[in-house]
């Protein structure tokens, strides 16, 4: 009888090799399960089991480590190339922002900000996909919920405060003291005696003969004070006859017809500044309203501009806490005495652009530190080391003064102080504005025109030496005369207690004189 063999029905077991995630798999399981997929779905799609997918979410924090460390990796240049660091940071940053000010994201409004930054920053080869939007979320934790029904009339607080609130530490946290600065304009009617101040009040500045005594002063600082920028100072004529012969001025110059800040000015004068800190090696933010004139500006390497919101007041702008204040009545200060020592001496009271600017620049290195970092803390910079929290401001002593002005018969308004003398002009317009019933110059000529005032004198702009007449200039001296007047400042200074950074300076001059070369 023949052997019946017995077959086992129980089917052999299939011995299936383990399924092996490559890191990038691995990163797009994550990025799924914290959008909310199913977690049965996603261990469907990529063939593993639902306690190797528990495993990977357990050890997310090694994945994205191992992940982030692939960034540098040569031998992975696909992966390598995916990686757009400053973009990453721009958007995030933005995201925080967004959510300080309760303003609800998505990822469609994400992918559209990605690839508005991608084409600022220059990557013309990125495009937001939904896998690098995924991953992108699953790197900084990123969810995205609905937002939340407002159940009772609670109320919400303005944007501004918010902002202040929330946003601005963000960025003190990011920048060093020294390297945070706020920059605001301000109007000037450079030649205006306390007799003059009934006539300039409430002048706005369009056209007619007191247009032409206004310039537009920018001032900038640093939070703690150890840095002021260089003034710009705006005029209506770019080439002012007192500027003959003049080759360097002490601060930035620029012109328009109106005297004021435009985008062409304002994007020219932070490239400027963008070089200046490049050079420096230093990465810088500078605060700035929101005005028209004040555009974003491409291409900033070393600078980054923050908008205040366009609803701030102007109680959070630290130049106008005082800063602005200390340099306008320390001009009308030395302004006054000017005019005091020419009724004493019984000469003629003239006063030029080019002298407009030297006393600036004079007032503006004498605004101290104390007073920029208690105008920052009062527009609520605060420093996080606490420190010069009782800071007093410095205070211009012109009692003195005033009674001189008197003395010498200077028609001084009864009441009126030096501070509220200097206050006057503060209410200049000084940026372009696009309203209805005002002329918009938004851009200054390239050639040197003739400003469109209402006074038959506007070609020389006010700005020649006392009466606008030419023939009234005075010869450039000579390298003689001036080694002259060099020495008899030099015996004048010597009776008097020098310290060593003025006796060097002296050096310094002499030296400069005698290598110039003469005319």
């Amino acid at each position: 009888m023949a052997e019946t063999s017995v077959v086992d029905p129980s089917p052999l077991p299939v011995i299936r090799k383990k399924k092996s995630l490559s890191i990038e798999e691995k990163i797009d399981i994550i990025s799924a399960v914290e959008s909310g997929k199913k977690k049965a779905d996603i261990a469907a799609k990529y063939g593993i089991k639902k306690n190797s997918l528990s495993s990977i979410m357990k050890n997310k924090d090694k994945v994205l480590e191992a992940f982030e460390s692939l960034r540098f990796d040569p031998k992975r240049k696909r992966l390598r190339t995916a990686f757009y660091t400053d973009l990453e940071e721009a958007l995030m940053k933005w995201y925080r922002i967004a959510q300080c000010l309760n303003v609800p994201v998505n990822g469609p409004m994400l992918r559209l900000k990605a690839n508005d930054f991608a084409q600022k920053l220059g990557h013309s080869d990125f495009k937001c996909s939904n896998g690098w939007l995924d991953r992108f979320k699953s790197r900084y934790g990123l969810v995205f919920r609905s937002q939340p029904v407002e159940t009772g009339a609670a109320t919400t607080p303005d944007t501004s405060t918010v902002w202040y609130q929330n946003v601005l530490p963000y960025y003190l946290n990011d920048y060093q003291p020294k390297n945070v600065f706020n920059v605001k304009e301000t109007g000037l009617f450079y030649r205006m005696l306390p007799n003059n101040t009934f006539a300039f009040k409430g002048e706005t500045c369009t056209v007619g003969k007191l247009s032409k005594e206004r310039i537009t002063v920018v001032v900038g600082t640093n939070m703690d004070g150890t840095e002021k920028l260089p003034l710009l100072v705006i005029g209506k004529n770019k080439n002012p006859h007192c500027f003959k012969d003049v080759k360097s001025l002490p601060v930035d110059y620029e012109a328009n017809d109106m005297a004021w800040m435009t985008s062409e000015v304002f994007e020219q004068w932070m490239h400027k500044l963008d070089k200046k800190f490049q050079a420096q090696q230093r990465r810088v933010v500078i605060f700035i309203d929101s005005f028209p004139a004040h555009p974003e500006v491409k291409n900033l390497k070393s600078v980054e501009l923050v908008f205040f919101p366009s609803d701030s007041s102007s109680k959070f702008i630290a130049m106008k806490q005082g800063v602005i204040k200390s340099l306008k009545v320390k001009y009308r200060h030395r302004l006054i005495k000017k005019f005091v020592d020419c009724v004493e001496s019984s000469k003629e009271f003239t006063l030029t652009l080019l002298d407009a600017v030297d006393m600036l620049h004079l007032c503006w290195r004498n605004v101290t530190a104390k007073t920029i970092v208690k105008s920052y803390k009062e527009a609520g910079f605060k420093s996080q080391s606490g420190e010069n929290d009782n800071m007093e401001t410095e205070v211009e002593n012109d009692l003195d003064l005033i009674a001189h002005a008197l003395a010498a018969g200077v028609e001084f308004p009864e009441g009126l102080s030096l501070e509220e003398y200097a206050a006057l002009d503060d209410d200049l317009v000084t940026c372009e504005m696009p309203t209805n019933n005002e002329i918009i110059w938004a851009k200054e000529s390239t050639s040197n025109k003739i400003c469109l005032s209402v006074s038959d004198d506007d070609d020389d702009d006010g700005d020649g030496d006392g009466d606008g007449s030419p023939g009234t200039e005075q010869p450039l001296p000579s390298k003689n005369e001036a080694l002259s007047a060099l020495d008899t400042l030099r015996r004048y200074l010597r009776s008097q207690d020098l310290n060593d950074s003025l006796h060097n300076s002296l050096a310094d001059l002499e030296n400069f004189i005698q290598h110039v070369t003469s005319k």
